[in-house]
C-alpha cells in the first residue's frame, strides 16, 4: 500500500493521519474524538470545524450534523434521515445538511468498486 495515494490530515499538534485510517470524527465541545477503522479512538484538542476545514478533498468526508464528520468509505447504507456505519452506529442527518450530504454519498456508492 502506497501512502502517497491517501489524503493526509493534520488534526492538531503533531498528530497527522491518513484519511483511509479514520472511520469518523466526533465533536466533544472543543475536542474531537477520532474513531479509527480498527476500533481505537483518540482525543485531540482541535474542534471538528477546524478539522473539516483542513480536509482538502471534500468528497472524502461528509458532515451530516454538528457532532459527526464521517468517512464516506465507512458508510454501509443510508436513508433520507439516517446513515448506517459499518460498526452498526446510526447517525442522524440534520434537515439542513441533507441537500449537501445525500448527493456525495450517492455519488460515492454509485462509483464504488
Amino acid at each position: 500500500m502506497e501512502t502517497e495515494d491517501y489524503l493526509r490530515i493534520n488534526v492538531g499538534g503533531r498528530t497527522r493521519l491518513f484519511s483511509q485510517d479514520v472511520a469518523y470524527f466526533e465533536a466533544d465541545m472543543n475536542y474531537t474524538i477520532i474513531h479509527y477503522n480498527i476500533g481505537n479512538s483518540k482525543i485531540v484538542a482541535t474542534t471538528l470545524g477546524l478539522i473539516q476545514g483542513r480536509i482538502l478533498d471534500k468528497n472524502t468526508f461528509v458532515r451530516p450534523n454538528r457532532k459527526y464528520l464521517i468517512n464516506v468509505a465507512y458508510i454501509n447504507n443510508f436513508s433520507l434521515d439516517n446513515l448506517l456505519l459499518q460498526n452498526e452506529l446510526q447517525i442522524h442527518i440534520s434537515r439542513r445538511r441533507k441537500v449537501s450530504v445525500i448527493p456525495v454519498i450517492e455519488y460515492y456508492l454509485a462509483n464504488k468498486n
